[in-house]
């Protein structure tokens, strides 16, 4: 696992197949582009995980996860890092899917998908 301490001290793990992954999604979109992971209210059981695609980065509230050579590899903003402070985001394969799994000690509650959760 790599380890991921940002601007504000709070400890975030990203597994090394969920870093491949990254990589292996950004390498086909335009240079700048990174991916995001943001907490949104809703779902089924309050809160969602959500990744995205994104090339705007915000000074102010967007804290940097992971940067590779001068590009950004993985950013979340301040308000989603509550959620998701000392989480594990890992990469799983089975034979009925594949997708971003995060392991929140946070969480008290999640729907049996995996994508939300409740505090």
């Amino acid at each position: 696992m790599n380890k991921i301490d940002n601007l504000n001290n709070k400890k975030l793990e990203v597994s090394a197949s969920a870093l491949e992954q990254m990589k292996k999604i950004l390498f086909s979109e335009k240079a700048g582009n990174f991916i995001r992971l943001s907490v949104d209210s809703g779902g089924c059981s309050g809160f969602s995980y959500k990744f995205s695609i994104d090339k705007s980065y915000n000074e102010q509230n967007d804290i940097k996860l992971i940067k590779e050579k001068q590009n950004l590899v993985f950013v979340t903003d301040s308000i989603s890092l509550k959620f998701i402070e000392n989480s594990i985001v890992d990469w799983k394969e089975d034979f009925s899917s594949a997708q971003f799994v995060i392991e929140n000690p946070q969480a008290k509650a999640r729907c049996g998908c995996g994508t939300s959760f409740s505090i």
